[in-house]
């Protein structure tokens, strides 16, 4: 395409200012200009005042944007979760590639509806998992996939972030399964912070550097200790169509941080990201020990830098939407199967003035990490 890639920014308060900034002050203005932003609050913005010396259209609502005859590229979209269908849609009608922030949707069947539209329309949706565009998971999974390590045989993967009450009171969405106006928002552990590294797990096991595994079966424990609607603590196992055992763990109402980590098993050895590492570490049993970038050692947005040069030269996404529907099929068929939500006993809960926590949570945790296992019921009875 000729001249750089104009860019919709949709919702640039919470999240999407950080998209906004990086657009704005580490893009270079010849890869790409900013071609209108949409944000029923957008004088909030510290940008706002720019956007009217520079002529920028500022728009409510994604549609008002393309009535007034806008046009753009590219449409970054960090609107809350259940606008996510709705919103990307809309761009891609309208002939805009589309960089979508996780998950791809609330509910399955507008997620389905997104793809389908994306393949009518050719043009690409980019989930914004920025772990599956680091130099760190590429780089592994083309030796997975190239059977460096032999067959994978099971995965587990562990986060425990503590949160304080201002954290799902910040909006009238957070860990509710739906919104003041009784609209699907299914927002959870699995379906918003925890989502990343849930999807990490598929997308490593994926058949293709574009794909994610798919699910043959489920098995999920759920507990919460805040007063939310869905929960704040999970474990969930899963067998992959191809075999491979999988264990997420994760939790908000744990007393102690414990940063993403996670162990891969291997025919030939495994690989380990321990919490806060600068690499993944591969230890096979007659070779060196192989080391591989942090996830987090890319920048952020290098999700925006890539979906900024698909758009200028498309190729193949590096997480579709289709490679993102595993982690939203996951939460699904939990939901739709009824999993019980668990109350961690009274007794068991610390109050503070700012947040709650299970007493040894971590510990419980921790052991089941290490000992690949669901969360124990007879902690929560």
């Amino acid at each position: 395409m000729k001249g750089p890639v104009k860019v919709l920014v949709v919702a640039i308060n919470g999240y999407g200012h950080y998209y906004l900034k990086t657009l704005l002050e580490e893009t270079a203005c010849e890869k790409a200009v900013l071609a209108g932003v949409v944000d029923p609050e957008a004088e909030r913005s510290k940008y706002f005042n720019a956007f009217r010396e520079f002529s920028i259209p500022v728009c409510r609502r994604i549609n008002d944007f393309y009535l007034s005859g806008g046009k753009a590229d590219l449409a970054v979209i960090a609107s809350p979760p259940h606008f996510h269908a709705a919103q990307t849609i809309l761009a891609l009608h309208s002939g805009t590639n589309v960089l979508c922030e996780k998950p791809v949707s609330g509910v399955l069947e507008d997620a389905e509806l997104i793809i389908e539209k994306s393949r009518k329309t050719g043009k690409f949706v980019m989930i914004g998992y920025q772990w599956s565009y680091s130099e760190g998971i590429q780089s592994l999974k083309k030796d997975i996939l190239a059977g460096r390590f032999g067959k994978p045989l099971r995965m587990k993967s562990l986060c425990l972030w503590p949160r304080d009450i201002a954290y799902f009171e910040r909006n009238e969405w957070a860990y509710r399964k739906t919104d003041p106006g009784g609209n699907p928002v299914n927002d959870n552990l699995f379906n918003n912070a925890m989502s990343h590294f849930i999807h990490n797990m598929f997308f490593l096991m994926g058949d293709s550097m574009d794909s994610s595994a798919e699910i043959e079966k489920s098995e999920a424990r759920l507990a919460k200790a805040y007063p939310v609607e869905t929960y704040d603590t999970g474990t969930v196992m899963a067998k992959t169509r191809s075999g491979v055992d999988l264990l997420f763990i994760g939790s908000h109402a744990a007393g102690k941080t414990i940063d993403p980590c996670f162990r891969i098993e291997f025919e030939k050895g495994y690989v380990e990201l321990k919490p806060g590492a600068e690499s993944m570490v591969a230890t096979m049993k007659s070779e060196p020990e192989l080391k591989y970038p942090s996830p987090d050692s890319d920048h952020q947005f290098k999700k925006l830098f890539t979906a900024i040069r698909n758009t200028e030269n498309p190729g193949n996404a590096i997480c579709p939407a289709e490679a993102a529907m595993t982690q939203l099929r996951l939460t699904a068929e939990i939901d739709r199967n009824g999993v019980k939500v668990y109350q961690f006993p009274v007794s068991s809960i610390v109050r503070s003035e700012k947040r709650i926590f299970v007493n040894g949570l971590d510990d419980t945790l921790s052991e089941c990490y290490r000992n690949f296992c669901l969360l124990p019921e007879d902690i929560l009875n």
